[in-house]
């Protein structure tokens, strides 16, 4: 018998428990500000919305945003070349990484402007919540929102000081403290900053550079939140990180450099809600061969400034209307450098700044059993023109435990700044519509979701070439079910997903979309410890070569991870974690390997 069955029979006690237990999901009292940049209950929202809260990151004990996101449905991180900083592409639905628009506190992240967000490179010790919506938000949120969004949340309104040390595997270290404290009764001031590093392992053990590929990683948070009085809050919250990292190719180092600030203003009102939101955002990334100088380094720097703002009006508890505006700067600063490659030589990138300015609004009305949505968005691209883009959705309760939904939207994407300098197609934005059928059950043990969609895209764009991209349609149609449900002390979420992304051009699926995944966590507490268990299967799939582009195959694979949290004091929390638990070798992409068998063991300490 093997090692993975032989451990699926040691937890199906786990299955059969019949004590009550309290579910760790979104419930009536759960609330989010993804769906309509406002706050409401997540069992309102007419889209699949999941939240990541402080307790269950605490519980995962993520390196990395990829450790922690991996097991979420409609996500698969189909670019991860190798382990922990290394390059990461996330697909969400069969669309294209940068069809995922990633906020931080509300406000979209400098570093898309030039490509899409790596989320190895993200820390992950500053989070206080993630909040993620799959499927397409665009007539809020405007382009990039084809395939979902993510709000990386680093403010929080609970008192709580705490300092994290942890070391692992392949010479990991890493150090955080972090202070949220409200210091009067209207003012909450933050501060968090946290440093790792590992040596790292080589992650192409094939080619002749027989070394180890480390990352280090340094990052700070400031914020600050003010009660003006009862109606009136002002905030200001500063992220930055710095990231160095060693791979296998050329160039084979990089260094990454990122900080963002954005500042705003609620009111909140009996019916009248409004907010004011300011950002500014860079992101730099240079990247150079170890043995050349870093005078050497491609440089790829990025800015953008948003101001935005929004009022809602509840003409009822439940009902409510939105109107929002927002403008953008996108902006590829002068530093900017890339390699010519006729003549080898570093050359600026030659491509304007743009504008885009949008305007939205939104009507939600319930008339029970019914729910109904209507969005609609125009926005003004200076390069790309005005685009039209809506979407409604329609939800039936059949019973107090059961609801139907079904949903319609269209999105578009506009090209990046790294999209245009490689583009050999028709530089025109991405563009989709997308059809969704979902079926949710929610029992006082047991909560289930199946949600069936098709998105159509027109115009993808795709890498042709390591330096030519070209663009194609795709039809994705896709299947999720989602199961959440207690059995005595332990807490399951088990996802399954078929996703069918095929290429029209040539019938075949897109690259590092694996038609097949399915995943399941389970949560025990028991003498004031706390059990974690994952396990994570991904199918088999085509990954292009690194250097020629030519089409390989990358079987499936099936990974367990497992963790335990110990309470030793009222102050003092032990940890340790086991990635990969039976050194399953695999292969994310093609030609990298990903980590054998890792441990990592740690302490949390509340002052």
């Amino acid at each position: 018998m093997s090692k993975q069955w032989l451990a699926a029979a040691a937890l199906l006690p786990w299955a059969t428990l019949a004590q009550s237990s309290t579910l760790s999901q979104n419930d009536d009292a759960t609330e989010i500000t993804i769906y309509s940049k406002v706050k409401q209950s997540a069992t309102s929202a007419l889209t699949p919305v999941e939240v990541i809260t402080k307790a269950d990151i605490e519980r995962r004990q993520p390196r990395s945003l990829v450790d922690l996101l991996e097991t979420l449905p409609g996500l698969q991180f189909g670019g991860q070349n190798g382990g922990i900083g290394q390059q990461t592409s996330l697909f969400v639905r069969g669309t294209n990484s940068n069809h995922i628009l990633v906020l931080m506190n509300g406000r979209p992240m400098a570093q898309m402007v030039g490509a899409n967000v790596d989320f190895s490179q993200l820390p992950v010790n500053n989070v206080e919540r993630i909040e993620y919506i799959r499927g397409p938000r665009a007539a809020i949120y405007g382009s990039g929102a084809i395939g979902g969004v993510v709000n990386i949340i680093t403010t929080s309104e609970v008192n709580d000081r705490q300092l994290s040390v942890t070391t692992g595997s392949n010479d990991y270290y890493a150090a955080d403290i972090s202070i949220n404290q409200w210091v009067t009764d209207d003012t909450r001031l933050q501060l968090a900053t946290g440093y790792r590093e590992t040596r790292g392992y080589d992650v192409t053990s094939t080619n002749t550079e027989n070394d180890r590929d480390g990352f280090d990683s340094k990052n700070l948070t400031f914020g600050v939140e003010h009660k003006l009085n009862q109606a009136w809050t002002w905030d200001a919250n500063f992220n930055s990180w710095e990231n160095n990292v060693d791979y296998d190719g050329f160039p084979d180092t990089s260094n990454s450099e990122t900080y963002q600030f954005d500042t705003g203003l609620r009111y909140q009102g009996q019916q009248l809600t409004g907010q004011l939101n300011a950002s500014y955002g860079e992101h730099e990334l240079e990247s150079w061969k170890k043995e050349n100088s870093r005078n050497s380094a491609t440089n790829t720097s990025t800015a953008t400034t948003r101001f935005d703002g929004l009022v809602q009006y509840n003409y009822t508890k439940q009902n409510y209307v939105i109107f929002g505006v927002d403008w953008q700067q996108d902006r590829l600063l002068s530093k900017s450098k890339t390699v010519d490659w006729m003549s080898g030589q570093l050359v600026g990138y030659d491509l304007p700044d743009r504008d885009n300015t949008g305007i939205f609004t939104s009507i939600f009305h319930t008339w029970e059993p019914i729910s109904f949505e209507l969005t609609g968005r125009v926005d003004d691209n200076e390069q790309f023109g005005s685009h039209g883009i809506w979407q409604s959705a329609l939800s039936l309760e059949l019973s107090e435990q059961h609801r139907t939904t079904l949903s319609y939207g269209t999105a578009f994407k506009a090209p990046s700044f790294t999209d245009l300098h490689y583009l050999t197609g028709n530089p025109e934005p991405e563009k989709s519509e997308s059809l969704e059928l979902s079926l949710l059950g929610n029992y006082p043990l047991l909560d289930w979701q199946l949600n069936l969609y098709r998105n159509d895209i027109k115009g993808l764009l795709f890498n042709q070439t390591p330096t030519k991209k070209d663009n194609t349609d795709v039809i994705i149609k896709g299947v999720e079910l989602v199961v959440k449900v207690s059995t005595g002390p332990i807490h399951h979420i088990a996802s399954y997903e078929y996703t069918d992304a095929e290429d029209v051009k040539t019938a075949k699926q897109l690259s590092n979309r694996a038609k097949r995944k399915a995943s399941w966590t389970g949560d025990m507490d028991v003498a004031n410890i706390n059990f974690f268990a994952q396990v994570l299967y991904v199918g088999d799939r085509e990954t292009p070569d690194a250097i020629s582009f030519a089409s390989t195959y990358s079987p499936s694979y099936t990974i367990w991870n497992i963790g335990a949290r110990y309470p030793l004091t009222q102050q003092l929390t032990l940890n340790g974690k086991i990635n990969n638990l039976f050194d399953k070798d695999y292969q994310v992409v093609s030609g990298y390997d990903a980590p054998d068998m890792e441990f990592y063991v740690g302490a949390d300490y509340r002052f």
